[in-house]
C-alpha cells in the first residue's frame, strides 16, 4: 500500500497539486479514494495525511545542500526498522518517499 501511496502523492506532485504549504485536501482525498479503491478499504484523507506525517517525522530538507536530512539517529534507525529495505527497489522507495514529502 505504501508503494500506491507513495506513486500516487508522485503523481499529483508532478501535475503541480502540492504547494509549499503542503498537501491540498482535495488531493488527500483523491489519494484515499485510489487507495480505497486499489485495496477494497477504508482509507480516509487523514489515514493518508498521518501516514505522510509519519513518514516526514524525524527527517528535513536542508536547502543549502540540497538534501534530506535527519533530525537525529534514532529518527533513521526507526524508519529503517519499520521499512527495511532489503533490495535496491526498496531502498529507492525510502528515498523516493522522503523526496515526495
Amino acid at each position: 500500500m505504501e508503494r500506491v501511496l507513495a506513486d500516487v502523492l508522485r503523481d499529483q506532485r508532478n501535475l503541480g497539486n502540492k504547494g509549499d504549504g503542503g498537501w491540498k485536501r482535495s488531493i488527500l482525498n483523491v489519494v484515499a479514494a485510489v487507495l480505497s479503491t486499489s485495496f477494497n478499504v477504508n482509507v480516509t484523507s487523514d489515514n493518508v495525511k498521518n501516514r505522510i506525517k509519519l513518514w516526514r517525522s524525524g527527517f528535513d530538507w536542508d536547502d543549502t545542500k540540497h538534501m534530506i536530512t535527519v533530525e537525529n539517529e534514532n529518527a533513521w534507525n526507526e524508519y529503517c526498522t519499520v521499512r527495511p529495505c532489503n533490495a535496491c527497489v526498496d531502498s529507492c522507495l525510502c528515498v523516493s518517499v522522503l523526496l515526495i514529502i
